[in-house]
């Protein structure tokens, strides 16, 4: 055990009854559990970690290790406990972080408390190499734009978009709004972009015409 792995955490395997057999038969692996009830076998090992992740970074490579694929996928038949309630809900949570995978029963519960409908258990059936998440997220979370400048708007993933006015067709019709992509990572770039490529050509020239009007109406007055 490494210095820094003093954290202790508990592997419980639920093991049908034949497999535990099996298990002793093919492997001549013997471990040592209890029966429960509906004939399972019920196993446990305290497996060290500086934190949940790597705790079952670890119980997963002893799972696979030890039992050579004899008692089927790991999701199937392990869980491991939460002690120093690592497993919180927040806007950031991740179902499929390795930190909140082999998740069992009571952290389930305590989470899906804290998550006030936004999670629930993940009961989809998985493979060996791609196990399905303890929960799931059943309300996506809204990914909002973010506004940097008039017109200029961030996406979640990192992407400046640009809102720029094409002008009307023809007489009495309304300027239309087009949204451009820029290659600008900030928003300092962005404007000068913005600028380079004309993109605010038609504002200005928006801003002239109701600059003119204006001045027409107020000569008109005078008049």
């Amino acid at each position: 055990m490494k210095v820094n792995d003093f954290q202790k955490y508990e592997v419980t395997l639920m093991i049908s009854y034949e497999d535990y057999f099996r298990l002793i038969y093919e492997t001549k692996y013997l471990l040592e559990a209890r029966l429960g009830a509906d004939r399972m076998f019920i196993a446990r090992k305290a497996i060290y970690g500086n934190n949940r992740r790597k705790a079952v970074q670890k119980a997963v490579q002893w799972f696979w290790k030890d039992f050579k694929g004899v008692l089927g996928p790991a999701h199937k038949v392990m869980t491991i406990n939460d002690p120093f309630e690592e497993v919180a809900y927040d806007e950031g949570f991740a179902c499929n972080d390795l930190a909140n995978k082999y998740l069992d029963g009571d952290t389930i519960e305590r989470l899906l408390a804290q998550a006030d409908g936004d999670l629930a258990c993940d009961d989809s059936t998985g493979s060996e190499n791609h196990p399905p998440n303890s929960v799931k997220r059943i309300k996506r979370r809204r990914k909002e734009n973010t506004l940097l400048a008039p017109r200029l708007f961030k996406t979640p993933g990192g992407t400046i978009y640009y809102k720029m006015t094409e002008p009307a067709i023809r007489k009495g019709c309304r300027a239309k709004t087009k949204t451009v992509r820029l290659s600008s990572k900030s928003l300092e770039k962005a404007l000068k972009e913005v600028d380079r490529r004309g993109l605010n050509k038609f504002e200005n020239f928006g801003a002239m015409n109701k600059l003119k009007k204006e001045n027409t109406r107020l000569a008109k007055q005078v008049a």
